[in-house]
């Protein structure tokens, strides 16, 4: 079972591909964590990567494609995986198309998940990840920045720099211009599915189960 999940940043595709990790088993491979653990390792592509993601731009496409190919191939992913987020433009679908092709791997589904602007932005803005386990937490819930980690204890709480008021608002519109267009790509391979995100996540990804188990 080989999955992309589609929308702008916070629509809740990292949520959605937890919860179906859980149920199938499969892994996800999300291209921001393969992004941020090279910049945890403070190479100098790392520090490069930092820049671009923290004014809101994308990284190049022949490098987050090698990152992706590299785990594809790895024993986890045989019995299938979920994209999060990737591609984001119409040259890195038609890239994928081409490695998967070669790989004889097939795209089963494309789950858009589309949400209101503003509530992206509140979502983002408001958005804490643990620096030790990864946790995702929010403003909303009542935490904040430097709070100790309610799931492992021992990490804190911070806002990612791509989080940020301003950068949340640039990296929508690069949305927009850049990843919007593939929509009509993968609908033309019948394999999108557009559903409303925004409220309960698992009302949501419940729609998400009953396509997948039709």
């Amino acid at each position: 079972m080989n999955i992309l999940f589609l929308g702008a940043p916070g629509c809740g595709k990292g949520t959605q591909s937890k919860i179906i990790i859980k149920k199938y088993n499969i892994p996800q491979i999300s291209t921001g964590d393969l992004l941020r653990s090279e910049i945890k390792s403070e190479s100098s592509l790392g520090n490069e990567i930092k820049d671009i993601m923290a004014s809101g731009k994308f990284v190049s496409d022949d490098l987050v494609l090698s990152l992706v190919s590299k785990k594809i191939e790895q024993d986890e992913c045989k019995n299938g995986f979920i994209l999060d987020g990737y591609p984001r433009n119409i040259a890195q679908a038609e890239s994928l198309d081409t490695l998967l092709g070669e790989k004889n791997i097939e795209l089963e589904h494309v789950f858009l998940i589309d949400v209101p602007t503003e509530t992206l932005i509140k979502r983002c803005t408001g958005r804490l990840v643990c620096n030790n386990c990864g946790y995702i937490g929010n403003t909303d819930r009542g935490e904040n920045p430097n709070d100790n980690c309610s799931q492992c204890s021992s990490g804190k709480l911070t806002q990612r720099e791509d989080d940020k008021e301003e950068t949340v608002r640039n990296r929508l519109k690069v949305f927009d211009e850049q990843t919007a267009p593939i929509i009509s790509f993968y609908s033309e391979k019948n394999i999108l599915h557009k559903l409303i995100g925004g409220d309960d996540p698992s009302v949501l990804s419940n729609k998400i189960t009953e396509i997948l188990k039709a």
